[in-house]
């Protein structure tokens, strides 16, 4: 079971991204913000495939290994993006668990494709408990996002819709991240990945010209970005293990991963002194404890 560990190793890493990411922020613009953090991904992917020896692995990649390594860094990446902007707009109390919502689609598509793993074997006791997990989650992510403030203007709602979509790439990822990650080292599918998103995001920054504010970042800025990258790369690695490792559950993974969501909320509490409601507090007990559920199940 040592990809449970590897997989909670990756959830505890993933909250602390998202709460550097929010910080960081704060003085640069998202598109630019995607770039730079994954060239910081890319160097710590490079650095375990040196130390693993997977880069000799490159030769022995088949086509369908680099379909969908391509599409998960292009889904990675608009993900990414559409997160940024919400997160930039928005209380990280409020987009994360959009962002963790992507969890119900990314099951649906598992459901399908890798039916047998996921539901062990079609075990009618397990698809019952998934779809009231899914139910579970939907619910809380509802009563999460923040309806109270009927005077909102349009503008100040962009949030939301960037935090949508974010979910929607996000929950393709893990699905392609699987299918890609076929008799190759899990090092080498984070490299490949992150090559992807950093060109992606680049053609991004050149186009709009986000470049051009760089010299007005702080020093803070530029610190909590890279911890935002190294964070993120770490996840990543975490991640590509445990999908990697034989008989592992990819909808356990990907369950656990969504965990963060717990660290996120008290992270921005503690330290960005954000505030809930009754009503997003219930929200987060329903999203967790279907995620728990799913979890449970899944072993």
């Amino acid at each position: 079971m040592i990809w449970l560990i590897f997989a909670l190793l990756a959830a505890l890493l993933t909250s602390l991204n998202t709460i550097f990411a929010k910080i960081g922020l704060r003085s640069i613009n998202s598109n630019f913000a995607t770039f730079f953090r994954t060239g910081i991904v890319i160097i710590c992917a490079f650095v375990m495939c040196l130390i693993t020896e997977s880069l000799y692995e490159f030769p022995s990649l088949t086509l369908n290994n680099w379909i969908f390594l391509i599409l998960s860094g292009l889904a990675t990446g608009c993900s990414w993006i559409c997160y940024f902007k919400a997160l930039k707009m928005g209380d990280v109390n409020k987009v994360a668990p959009i962002d963790k919502s992507s969890f119900i689609l990314t099951s649906i598509l598992f459901l399908i494709f890798f039916f047998d793993d996921t539901t062990k074997g079609g075990n009618i006791l397990t698809i019952i408990i998934l779809i009231a997990s899914l139910v579970l989650m939907f619910i809380g992510t509802l009563l999460m996002i923040d309806k109270k403030e009927k005077t909102v203007n349009t503008e100040s709602r962009k949030w939301l819709f960037f935090a949508i979509l974010s979910a929607v790439f996000a929950s393709l990822v893990s699905f392609f991240v699987k299918l890609g990650l076929q008799g190759i080292s899990s090092n080498l599918g984070t490299l490949i990945r992150s090559i992807i998103v950093f060109f992606f995001s680049f053609l991004i920054v050149i186009t709009k010209k986000d470049y051009k504010d760089t010299t007005k970042i702080e020093s803070k800025g530029w610190l909590f970005l890279s911890l935002s990258g190294l964070t993120t790369g770490g996840a990543w690695l975490f991640e590509y293990y445990a999908l990697n490792i034989e008989n592992s559950s990819p909808l356990a993974v990907n369950a656990i991963g969504k965990l963060a969501i717990l660290l996120t909320m008290l992270f921005s509490f503690v330290f960005l002194k954000e505030r809930f409601t009754k009503k997003s507090l219930l929200g987060l007990l329903l999203l967790t404890s279907g995620i728990i559920l799913i979890i449970i199940f899944s072993l």
